[in-house]
């Protein structure tokens, strides 16, 4: 049923693309490099918490570039103050994340002129294409090459790198090169407090998230039951912390009473992501299906043994960058199944972590 779902879903989307694109989008001349900038805009009204973690650099590198520059960005509401007060740009358009053509309209024309709009899909759809095609810019950066609008086309050019090296691509046609790109990470000093408190006196530890958006990507009681099980073998000093997400702390508990000993535990209560960030920095490693704990582990540097459902494309753009990381993908199948494993394979690539850096 879920593959037909996904099947029906997709023609629907294919269908309103084509018609967006007859109605709004253009083609224009190719550009090379972009210079003069003054305003950069990022449309990030999709954005989530992982992939903004993994956007944080850019801000702060074309701010080092030129001060003078604004360093704008569309979002929701819920994700304008992450990019306000911890990414620090200098101005958030705020929207809702599916807003009708009327708002758009008044989007466009509230942002004005701008030098560089910048839209990192690589499937622009029919709601971008229209606002994209209000919006007054000198230049359109994306990873969706067939769309005419865009004329700094980066797709193609940045096919198979990670989503860091796609943005380092971006800023080195901007003249931007010699760019940090370690994450900005946000933390709680009050959550901070809370999980030091918790962990005082307790064994080293390694965090393990079973959540993600979505069912094909968050990992199945069984499937989390027996990979805890292979790495409380592997490591037999240290615990495994299982973090909770929004509604399934039960279902977080009912996991951990699962284990004898005492060796796998939870957090009592989660209030707030930062409770997890600060749980995974004071871990010696991270367990989890991709998602934000994987780039926040980055931000942190803390190692993961990452989980993709089978999607090449997707590993390439999304994995973990810490050296001694392990990114496995799942078998192929349909739909895609992040818990469709090969065991053998999982306990080879749990072998041939550096556990020895965990401890």
């Amino acid at each position: 049923m879920r593959k037909w779902i996904n099947r029906l879903r997709a023609g629907r989307d294919s269908l309103r693309i084509a018609i967006s694109r007859r109605r709004h989008d253009r083609p224009k001349p190719l550009v090379d490099h972009v210079d003069h900038l003054k305003r950069v805009v990022f449309i990030r009204w999709d954005a989530k918490w992982g992939d903004s973690v993994v956007f944080s650099f850019v801000p702060r590198a074309l701010k080092a570039f030129d001060p003078e520059i604004s360093v704008e960005v569309v979002s929701t509401p819920e994700m304008a103050p992450l990019f306000r007060d911890t990414f620090a740009v200098d101005v958030v358009h705020e929207t809702v994340r599916k807003p009708g053509k009327d708002a758009m309209r008044t989007l466009a024309e509230k942002i004005g002129e701008v030098d560089l709009v910048v839209f990192f899909s690589h499937l622009i759809k029919h709601r971008d294409i229209f606002l994209l095609s209000q919006l007054r810019t000198r230049h359109i950066a994306s990873l969706d090459d067939s769309v005419g609008l865009v004329d700094l086309k980066l797709g193609e050019a940045t096919r198979g790198r990670h989503m860091v090296d796609k943005y380092l691509v971006m800023l080195e046609k901007c003249g931007i090169t010699e760019v940090s790109t370690e994450y900005v990470v946000p933390r709680s000093d009050e959550a901070e407090a809370r999980i030091e408190q918790w962990r005082e006196g307790r064994p080293p530890m390694v965090t393990f998230n079973a959540y993600s958006k979505g069912r094909a990507r968050s990992l199945t009681p069984e499937t989390s039951e027996r990979l805890i099980g292979l790495v409380l073998e592997r490591l037999p000093e240290h615990e495994v912390c299982v973090m909770s997400a929004p509604g399934k702390q039960a279902e977080v508990e009912g996991l951990c009473s699962r284990f004898e000993g005492g060796r796998v535990v939870c957090l009592p209560e989660t209030r707030a992501i930062h409770d997890n960030i600060a749980l995974i920095a004071h871990s010696d490693g991270l367990i989890s299906g991709i998602t934000a704990t994987v780039h926040m582990a980055d931000g942190l540097g803390v190692p993961s043994f990452v989980l993709f459902p089978y999607d090449p494309d997707d590993r390439d753009d999304w994995h973990s960058r810490h050296p001694a990381s392990i990114n496995l993908l799942s078998l192929p199948g349909d739909p895609q199944d992040v818990n469709r494993l090969d065991w053998r394979a999982v306990e080879r690539e749990l072998d041939a972590l550096e556990w020895k850096r965990l401890c």
